[in-house]
């Protein structure tokens, strides 16, 4: 296997040009949070100002004839997110990764996405004996094949090595951080089957603990223990991580900032990717998701700026489907503890 741009995921933009954050100057508490764990990960971040609804003017928004403008809190997270687009833009970046500012990650983030980057390559480069093909009989003509090619991790195909980004050259979003979605199969016409299977990935906990809020439970029910899935995204839900490259960005800014408003933000990027749009994105994705909420302990009224939560108390801080929390073992860390990392999800 070429090696190529892959050492770029070990850089500390994780081998994007930059990673942005979305973060409401008052939530103090999440930026302090997330800018331990991206030190403490080797991670350099830059932070895109949230922005509050009420500054956000109904003429701005592209909205249809007759469709009302969205609640405040919604036109905020609109623009916020569109702000982060127009910054890879204006920077002219040929990439970069958008988060919001409660995510969290395993302790072996860089790990999983070069495990990543090697998987949607097999997904997107070219073969290199056949420059014409690709392994995924169904890409880029989802039509030409109905079946769903399983590639197995452990013996992916010998592709072109990309020129652009060490995780492919012809993607648009690459949706790292999600609340669930479909996987394509046999009858989804729209997007090309293939997928990258990684089982024995320790870092995934047992299809027991999986946690997922939206879409079938096919990765629980098709695969085994400890298998992580990369595919093309199909019906994402949650804007919580997504890495947007340049010509993905533009199309976005177009289709959301002038085009049309329709929905929510990231309903309209899952538009874009469906294909239900004028513009279709090429979009990659991973289950379960490398970066997820992170609920820290205390009321849970608080964990989202965007929709209302009851006044509950969480007496221990939590995210899903990662094992070695970055969050989890601060207490760990900042001892300059170098093992023992607590694991949210162990087997037993």
């Amino acid at each position: 296997m070429r090696n190529d741009l892959l050492q770029d995921v070990y850089n500390t933009t994780l081998g994007f040009e930059q990673i942005l954050v979305v973060n409401l100057p008052q939530r103090t508490d999440r930026r302090d949070a997330l800018s331990l764990a991206a030190s403490f990960s080797n991670i350099k971040l830059d932070w895109i100002p949230g922005v509050k609804g009420s500054e956000v003017l109904d003429l701005t928004m592209p909205l249809d004839k007759g469709f009302a403008p969205p609640k405040e809190a919604t036109k905020g997270s609109w623009r916020a997110h569109l702000n982060a687009i127009h910054t890879i833009i204006d920077r002219n970046l040929s990439s970069a990764l958008i988060m919001e500012d409660d995510m969290d990650w395993d302790l072996r983030i860089k790990d999983q996405l070069r495990d990543f980057a090697l998987s949607s390559r097999a997904l997107i480069q070219p073969l290199f004996s056949n420059p014409s093909a690709y392994r995924d009989p169904s890409f880029p003509n989802p039509a030409a094949e109905k079946s769903i090619t399983n590639i197995p991790f452990s013996f992916l195909p010998d592709t072109i090595p990309p020129t652009f980004s060490p995780y492919g050259d012809d993607w648009d979003v690459l949706w790292l951080g999600h609340c669930g979605m479909y996987i394509p199969n046999e009858s989804t016409d729209s997007h090309s089957k293939g997928r990258v299977v990684h089982e024995n990935d320790k870092t995934v906990p047992i299809r027991g603990k999986l946690h997922k809020k939206y879409g079938p439970p096919t990765l629980q029910d098709e695969y085994p223990d400890h298998t992580r899935i990369v595919h093309h995204a199909h019906a994402p839900i949650c804007s919580t991580a997504y890495a947007v490259s340049l010509r993905g960005a533009r199309k976005i800014l177009y289709e959301l900032s002038i085009n049309r408003y329709d929905t929510e933000y990231d309903n309209m990027v899952r538009g874009l990717c469906d294909g239900v749009r004028e513009t279709k994105l090429m979009c990659l994705t991973v289950q379960p998701a490398l970066f997820k909420h992170w609920r820290p302990r205390g009321s849970m009224k608080y964990q989202s700026d965007i929709s209302e939560n009851e006044d509950e108390w969480r007496e221990q801080g939590r995210s899903w489907n990662i094992r070695w929390s970055v969050h989890m073992n601060f207490g760990r860390l900042v001892m300059g503890e170098r093992g023992g990392w607590v694991d949210q999800w162990p087997d037993e």
